[in-house]
């Protein structure tokens, strides 16, 4: 029983998806899946979902039984590739008992604070962290984290750098929350003012190599925190700085040193969500 990963490729120069597993970490797999002759020709692959699981054999052979009628067995030097839909795939690995999904349990207790989970969602679309998958382990999520002041609900870090967190150390239900964010943010007033109505502070960032960001922190309940993400002018210091990180990961390919703690099963667990808000959106 090896601890890993179950997943679900797509690509927009192919018909077919690929199900597979791995005990390598999904940034490694895909690049190896991308690099490989008989798979690129249909690639570039991307990740369309995911789980990580303690055998990931034991769920990886349980969705090919599963999809075997459908398996394309005409394609040279594949073994993975399937005539499903991708929405119809999704549906099996979520169906995985939650027993078998590593750390499921943190993941659940986190998010019983359902407004948590309306935070990091909308965090993640803000900020385009969807579309960066197949780096996790460059930029982690931790889900209550152990730390030395005690209380974090969650640590976001791009590489070796916090971008955002929430913690907790009072007996009412605010929370101090913290995001890093291009120093662009000092332009829109109604967004400082809103975060100075709740002790709020700004101020530049200390990390040397981050010299037009800055820090902006408040506190709130989750719920009016998430209202904070919709102000006027929020969304592109977010982007402007995160991005650039996430670029800069990407290219030189570097895992985070917090790669260890990153959660896997609440990122999975957020995806599965926003792509549930998203179509109940739809009229």
């Amino acid at each position: 029983m090896a601890q890993g990963f179950v997943y679900i490729l797509v690509s927009p120069h192919s018909d077919y998806i690929k199900i597979g597993g791995t005990e390598v970490t999904l940034s490694d797999r895909i690049r190896d899946i991308n690099a490989n002759e008989s798979y690129a020709a249909h690639g570039r692959w991307q990740i369309s979902d995911f789980l990580h699981v303690t055998d990931w054999q034991l769920v990886e052979g349980s969705l090919h039984r599963h999809f075997e009628d459908r398996q394309i067995r005409d394609v040279p030097g594949t073994r993975e590739l399937f005539g499903v839909p991708p929405h119809e795939a999704r549906e099996a690995p979520r169906k995985t008992d939650a027993a078998l999904r590593v750390n499921n349990e943190t993941t659940a207790s986190a998010f019983h604070n359902v407004d948590l989970k309306l935070y990091l969602n909308q965090l993640f679309q803000l900020s385009g962290l969807f579309a960066h998958l197949d780096i996790q382990g460059s930029w982690t999520l931790s889900i209550l984290p152990s730390t030395s002041t005690g209380g974090r609900w969650f640590t976001l870090n791009i590489g070796p750098h916090e971008v955002a967190f929430s913690t907790r150390k009072s007996t009412d239900q605010k929370f101090s929350h913290c995001l890093i964010l291009d120093r662009l943010i000092l332009d829109y007033p109604e967004a400082i003012i809103w975060a100075g109505q709740r002790d709020g502070v700004v101020e530049k960032a200390t990390y040397a190599s981050a010299e037009h960001a800055v820090g902006i922190s408040f506190r709130e309940d989750f719920a009016s925190a998430e209202k904070f993400l919709k102000l006027p002018g929020v969304r592109r210091p977010i982007v402007a700085y995160w991005s650039d990180g996430l670029a800069d990961l990407r290219e030189r390919n570097v895992k985070s040193t917090y790669a260890r703690f990153h959660s896997y099963d609440a990122v999975a667990d957020l995806l599965e969500y926003s792509r549930a808000t998203a179509k109940a959106a739809v009229p």
